[in-house]
């Protein structure tokens, strides 16, 4: 084969690997895109299910999941992990995983369809404000009359006695300003801001405490005609009251309150059913809000009342008057306590929730090793061992199962580009360089585009022998492989070229390229047998493997220097002539005589 032939071989090879290599990693490339897009339409995903939820935290989870897979589709994805993460029965996250076909063409395998697979985790966080211009309000779960009124005053208990008041901006109740407020919360509108004798006037009265029932007042001085003081009968012997200033709502035996009169006050029929006896005895006992406790229980959060009231009485304590921070306290966890506040107060209360994507926690399927999964590629393909073809096709798919590897990583990073695709992308780079030396035109452009790439190999060998060797990935290996292969093929150009060299300058190129060439194959071959061995996907040039490739590219560097001594000079001549004009040129602006 003639010079000319056997460069052209060279280059044609050389080309053929680089487009190989090429296609190789814009697939692994699609792999990495489609994982973000699977990321994407995981995150919107969770999002969408999430504000679901926060909307509405009695909505059914189908009606979030539902929404999850909407989001999930719109992003070119479909919803194949779904699960709600609980405490009780608040929800308080949402986790889903989706899915996106990846499609693309590989040598010999053909076309492939890969699934990437992505989850998302978002987190809700509950908010609630009670009113500013008013107190504690309560769900009355549709209760009238008397049973809502011991809901609307039990609600209160923990607020300070106030002389005349009868809202939050007065900072609390005096006797009657309770009653009045309870009432009015359970649809009876008392005539104007009634006293306790006014209260007894508009009671009907009953003969004894033994006809009490909850709702019914409660009276001090009844005797004389002009009541000073009421409270509210809740039933169990538990009268609720506002009892004296430095004092706070609170419930009182019935025995002990010396009350001597007893009245009914006319309203809507009794409608609702009465709150539950474990659920009051707890709340009584303790002197906190029933329906903050039933709240809890109702959610899941507690299941003892008598546990959860005493809880919320010690926090109480620490938060004297603040019934939000006492219950955050008491539940280790704010959001929890709007959950309850939400729960428990009816739509009086200012309610809200906010979302946000949180880290992942345990996988969905128990036991999976990981988030992500892909379709294997077919095994390699069976053949005549001896014949050319079943060769290639079992080699080709040898370096495809290697880009399953990368393919694999790529996924297990979550399309994160790490050390190893850092060095892909170099590896693309790198390879242009090689396609612009054997395409180019001129011969000069085709040595300098050679020359830089020999230069890049040598600083990038240099600061990896300075860091102790140079680990190859699944992108780097394959570099290597297809770099081996190349050099060994230039080396043996280089031979054949220094033979029929008729010129001592060809000469002298061609062999200081041959062991350039010659150099680099022995500091890959420094990898070991791993480079070699299909399947393989990790390994790692040492320093000394290092150090020749950095001499072979320095070799390769200075042949295409000694070939092209001649322009290098004029170009330093000419460049030193210039730097004298520009010197003497500022010498005589500066010195003009």
């Amino acid at each position: 084969m003639r010079e000319r032939g056997q460069v052209v071989a060279g280059a044609v090879a050389a080309l053929t690997a680089v487009l190989l290599a090429a296609v190789v990693l814009l697939y692994l490339a699609r792999i990495g895109a489609g994982g973000a897009e699977a990321q994407t339409a995981a995150d919107v995903a969770a999002l969408a299910a999430a504000r679901a939820l926060a909307a509405d935290p009695d909505a059914p989870p189908a009606a979030a999941r539902a929404a999850a897979a909407s989001a999930a589709r719109a992003n070119g994805a479909r919803l194949t992990g779904f699960r709600i993460e609980r405490t009780g029965s608040v929800a308080t996250a949402v986790d889903v995983e989706v899915a996106v076909a990846v499609a693309g063409t590989l040598p010999v395998v053909g076309q492939e369809r890969r699934s990437a697979a992505e989850r998302a985790r978002a987190g809700i966080a509950y908010t609630a404000t009670l009113p500013e211009r008013d107190f504690r309000p309560v769900d009355l779960h549709g209760a009238q009359g008397p049973p809502a009124a011991v809901a609307a005053a039990e609600a209160q208990v923990g607020w300070p006695y106030v002389w005349g008041g009868e809202s939050r901006a007065e900072g609390g109740f005096d006797c009657s300003g309770l009653i009045d407020y309870a009432y009015a919360v359970a649809g009876v509108s008392l005539p104007g801001r009634p006293t306790a004798a006014e209260l007894w006037r508009l009671s009907s009265p009953l003969p004894a405490e033994a006809a009490l029932a909850p709702g019914d007042l409660v009276f001090v001085g009844a005797a004389s005609g002009a009541p000073h003081h009421v409270g509210m009968y809740v039933g169990g012997g538990t009268v609720v009251a506002a009892p004296h200033s430095g004092a706070e709502v609170r419930y009182e035996p019935l025995a002990a309150g010396g009350w001597d009169g007893f009245g009914r006050l006319a309203g809507p029929p009794l409608q609702g059913r009465l709150p539950d006896p474990a659920i009051e005895a707890a709340a009584r006992r303790h002197q906190v809000p029933a329906h903050v406790v039933a709240a809890e229980l109702t959610l899941g959060i507690a299941d003892d009342p008598e546990a959860a009231a005493l809880r919320l009485a010690v926090a109480q304590r620490r938060h004297p008057g603040d019934l939000e921070a006492a219950l955050a306290d008491a539940l280790g966890d704010a959001s929890l306590a709007a959950a309850v506040l939400r729960r428990g107060s009816g739509p009086g209360l200012e309610a809200g929730a906010a979302v946000r994507l949180l880290p992942i926690a345990a996988p969905l399927a128990a036991g999976a090793a990981s988030p992500l999964h892909a379709e294997p590629l077919p095994l390699p393909i069976a053949g005549d061992e001896g014949a050319g073809h079943g060769w290639i096709a079992r080699h080709a798919t040898e370096m495809v199962s290697g880009a399953q590897h990368v393919a694999d990583h790529l996924e297990e990073t979550r399309g994160r580009i790490g050390f190893q695709g850092a060095a892909g992308l170099r590896t693309v780079a790198r390879a242009g360089l090689v396609g612009l030396a054997s395409l180019l035109p001129e011969e000069w452009e085709r040595d300098l585009s050679a020359a830089t790439g020999s230069t890049w190999d040598a600083v990038e060998a240099v600061a990896g022998a300075a860091r102790g060797g140079m680990p190859l990935g699944p992108f780097g290996i394959w570099a290597a492989r297809f770099t081996l292969a190349g050099t060994l093929l230039f080396a043996a150009s280089s031979y054949l070229a220094a033979r029929r060299a008729t010129r001592r300058d060809e000469w002298v190129v061609a062999v200081v390229q041959g062991a350039g060439y010659g150099l680099n194959a022995a500091g890959l071959a420094t990898a070991g047998s791993g480079l070699l061995t299909a399947g393989v996907g990790t390994a790692e040039i040492p320093p000394v493997g290092l150090v020749l490739l950095a001499a072979g590219s320095s070799l390769l560097v200075t042949s295409y220097a000694y070939r092209h001594r001649s322009a290098i000079e004029r170009a330093v001549d000419a460049v030193g002539t210039a730097a004298r004009s520009t010197l003497h040129a500022a010498f005589d602006a500066v010195n003009p005589f």
